[in-house]
Parts: C-alpha cells; sequence; structure tokens
C-alpha cells in the first residue's frame, strides 16, 4: 500500500508537470491557448495578419494560411472582412441571387430583400435599379401614378414627367409640390416651400406666413389696410401721403376740391386759371382771361376784373382768392380745403383720415378719424369707456414697445396683451403677457411678449 500511494503521488506530480502555467492576455508573452503573443487561442483576441495561427478563428481577418493569419480576399473561397456572401458583396464582386447582402449594391440583380439577393420585382414594395419608383415605372413595371417618381414621360400613366414627378409640369411661377401644382409665394399650405404650411388665422403673402386680410387687403402695423386707397399706406405699408394728399390707385395725389384739378400736384382751377384753362396744361395768350374754362379778352357780368394778373376775371361769388370781393381769400384752416360758395368762405375738403366733425369752421377739419375716441372712423362714433381708437378701430389702446414692430392684431382688453407675433424663422404664433403690473415698454422675443429687452 505504501508503495502504491508512492507511485500515485509520483504520477500527480507528473501530470502537474505537464499541465499549461497560469495565462494573461497582456504579459507580453506566447503561452496557455495563445498562437502568438497575447492573442489567438480561445481566451485572447484575435491576432493580427502575419501572426502565428492555427485555425481562422485566431485572425481578425478570419484567415489563417500556412500558420500564419492573411489578409481575406475575393479569391479565398470563404466569407471575410466585409464581403457579404463568401467572395461577393461588400468591397467584392456583386453576389449571385440567394446569396446574403445588406443592400442592393450588394448584389448583381441590385435588390437585396430581407438579407438575401434576390430577382427584381414589381411587388416586392422595393426601389429596384430599372424603376422609377417603388413598384412602377421602368421597362418591365405598370406605369406610375401622378406624384410619383420618373425619368421619362413613359414611366408615368398620364405620359408626363416634369420635374422628376409624374403630372403636367407646373407654369412658372406655380411648383409642383406632390401631385399638385402650387404657388408658394401665396399658398398657405406650402409657403415658401413644399410642405411649409401656416398657422391658423394666417395666410401666405410674398412666401411669408402672416396676418391673414380678405377682399385685397394688406396686413400693415398689425391692421389689415387696403392699400390702394389708405393714405398712411399708400401703395405699400408704411408710404403716407402728405398734407392734402389723398391715396387714388395706390398713389397719392392732391386733395383739391370738386372744382379744381390736379395739375403738376398743385390744384388748380380750370374754369379760370390762365395756364391751365379749360385743361392742364392749356395757357391763354396774353391778355387774356379763363372764364368757365375759356380763354377770353374782356370780362363778361357777373365777373370782376380784379388786378392780380393780365385781365384776370374773377366771381367773388365762388373765387376763394376773391371770396366776396377782389384780393380777399379765403384763409386757410387745419387739415382742410377752403372754397367760396355764394361770396362765403367754407370748407371744401378735408385731408384724407379728417373730418368736421363740429361745424365749426374756423378750426377746419378737426378731428383725426383714425385716433379720436370720440369720432373713431366717422364723426359722432364714440367707443365705448376705457377704449381707444387705432386706425378708425375702437379698441383698448395698445401700450407702448417694439413689439409693435413684429407683432399683429394686438388686443390689449381685459387686462392682457394678447398678439400673433413672429419668431426668430418669422413665423407667427399667439403671444399674451398679463398687464398688471405695467412694463415700461414690451419686448418680443422669439415669437414670446415679455417686459425686459431679449
Amino acid at each position: 500500500m505504501r508503495a502504491l500511494g508512492l507511485t500515485l503521488a509520483l504520477l500527480a506530480a507528473g501530470c502537474a508537470w505537464l499541465a499549461p502555467p497560469p495565462t494573461g492576455c497582456a504579459d507580453g508573452l506566447a503561452n496557455g491557448t495563445e498562437t502568438d503573443v497575447d492573442c489567438g487561442g480561445d481566451a485572447c483576441r484575435p491576432c493580427a495578419t502575419t501572426a502565428l495561427c492555427l485555425s481562422d478563428g485566431d485572425c481578425a481577418s478570419g484567415v489563417c494560411a500556412l500558420n500564419r493569419c492573411a489578409a481575406g480576399s475575393c479569391a479565398d473561397g470563404r466569407r471575410t472582412g466585409a464581403e457579404t456572401g463568401v467572395d461577393c458583396g461588400g468591397v467584392c464582386a456583386p453576389c449571385d441571387v440567394g446569396e446574403r447582402c445588406d443592400a442592393g449594391a450588394d448584389c448583381q440583380s441590385g435588390t437585396c430583400a430581407a438579407g438575401t439577393c434576390a430577382q427584381p420585382s414589381c411587388t416586392n414594395g422595393l426601389l429596384d435599379p430599372t424603376e422609377s419608383d417603388v413598384d412602377c415605372g421602368g421597362p418591365g413595371c405598370p406605369r406610375c401614378a401622378d406624384g410619383r417618381g420618373c425619368g421619362r414621360g413613359a414611366d408615368c400613366q398620364s405620359g408626363a414627367c416634369a420635374d422628376g414627378r409624374c403630372g403636367t409640369a407646373c407654369a412658372p411661377p406655380r411648383r409642383a409640390c406632390g401631385a399638385a401644382c402650387v404657388d408658394v409665394q401665396s399658398d398657405a399650405a406650402h409657403c415658401g416651400a413644399c410642405g411649409a404650411a401656416c398657422a391658423p388665422g394666417t395666410g401666405c403673402i410674398a412666401g411669408q406666413c402672416t396676418l391673414a386680410c380678405a377682399g385685397g387687403a394688406r396686413p400693415c402695423g398689425g391692421a389689415c389696410v387696403d392699400v390702394t386707397s389708405n393714405p398712411l399706406h399708400c401703395g405699400q405699408c408704411g408710404v403716407a401721403c402728405g398734407p392734402m394728399a389723398r391715396c387714388v390707385g395706390g398713389s397719392c395725389v392732391p386733395a383739391c376740391p370738386p372744382t379744381a384739378a390736379a395739375c403738376g400736384g398743385v390744384c388748380v382751377s380750370t374754369l379760370r386759371d390762365v395756364q391751365h384753362c379749360g385743361a392742364c396744361g392749356v395757357a391763354c395768350a396774353p391778355g387774356q382771361s379763363c372764364v368757365g374754362g375759356a380763354c377770353l379778352s374782356d370780362c363778361p357780368g357777373p365777373l370782376t376784373a380784379c388786378a392780380t394778373g393780365p385781365a384776370a376775371c374773377v366771381d367773388a361769388r365762388n373765387d376763394p382768392q376773391h371770396c366776396g370781393a377782389c384780393n380777399q381769400p379765403c384763409p386757410p384752416r387745419p387739415q382742410s380745403a377752403a372754397a367760396c360758395v355764394a361770396g362765403a368762405c367754407v370748407i371744401a375738403a378735408c385731408q384724407p383720415g379728417f373730418e368736421d366733425c363740429n361745424g365749426v369752421p374756423a378750426d377746419g377739419c378737426e378731428a383725426p378719424l383714425f385716433g379720436d375716441p370720440a369720432n373713431c372712423g366717422f364723426c359722432g362714433n364714440r367707443c365705448a369707456p376705457g377704449q381707444g381708437c387705432t386706425n378708425g378701430l375702437c379698441g383698448c389702446p395698445l401700450p407702448p414697445g417694439p413689439y409693435l414692430a413684429s407683432c399683429m392684431g394686438c388686443s390689449a382688453c381685459g387686462g392682457a396683451l394678447t398678439c400673433q407675433c413672429l419668431d426668430l424663422l418669422g413665423l407667427p404664433g399667439p403671444a399674451s403677457i398679463s398687464l398688471t403690473p405695467p412694463c415700461p415698454l414690451y419686448f418680443n422675443c422669439d415669437g414670446s411678449l415679455q417686459c425686459t429687452p431679449c
């Protein structure tokens, strides 16, 4: 028994000597099951090219040739590197039908379906190489409906291909958005670009979403105005006509009384002006007078010769420069044009935006209809208590601040300031702020109203 025990002890010691010593994959030695220094085997990372190996699994390239790790190739009879199939796909030649793939470029057919190269089909839900859109167009599939992709008219059911889409070409300035031709300068669903929709309550003007105005009006300063007749916005926003001028057809013209005409930007009476007798630019001969729009040499009754020009015949009953008698002009009145009626000076016309609401000639047209709460828009239209008059409309007075330059449709009633304000992208949106406590100034910061500068 003692001899048997000694034998077993010697055998155990010999087995311990035959077992590999402990190893690590970062000790700088080729030990344990490693095939080269710190790589290969079943415990360490795969080896780089040229390192010793016993099998393909020992190599990062997946190729062990003649006990050395080698770079994969497109002709080594195995799937290595970036190949999707054996010696095909990825950086190698495209694969045959049935081989593995990641994209259509991996396949000779150009079609990769569920990770396998497949024959092109008009029903596979994929955009095959010969199709102009998914499952349509090209030489073998049905023609595409309007709005689908195309390369030529033969790809389309309608026979028309415009800008890469089936359908009739859009006439400028309209643009194809899907299957429809739209004007991105005015279409609220495609404002400035296809799919750029304006917010509710706004419209598209010149490719920008802004306050929606009806009847040909245009948003100016937060209100809808008619730029063809508004003297504060004549022709375009912010262009105001001067005193004694009105806006006609989008142009400022003198606000002449009914008996006068604008000649060279000045109101003259073509009934008696010797330089514009009967019509602008028609001058009488020296020594003649203009009477009733005709050039005459003598003053017939009831006209009177007044020493203010060559044989000037005037009618003191209706001549504002000789009203009631020679050289007795009608005095100017505020915001008004004077006229002579039955030898007495009266107000003939008011400057646009003003009106003679009190009937007193001495103060002319004293009521500013665009801003008078007692005569808002027209004489006698008194705004409710607490309301102001803005652009001829009653409402709560707007507080001051730079927000007025970028906010529209504002209201300050009910203890809050509410507006449609533009954000940094130029898109309008609702914004509001409490008026209690009041701010010295109000600011629009990226579409939000606040008391402090941005």
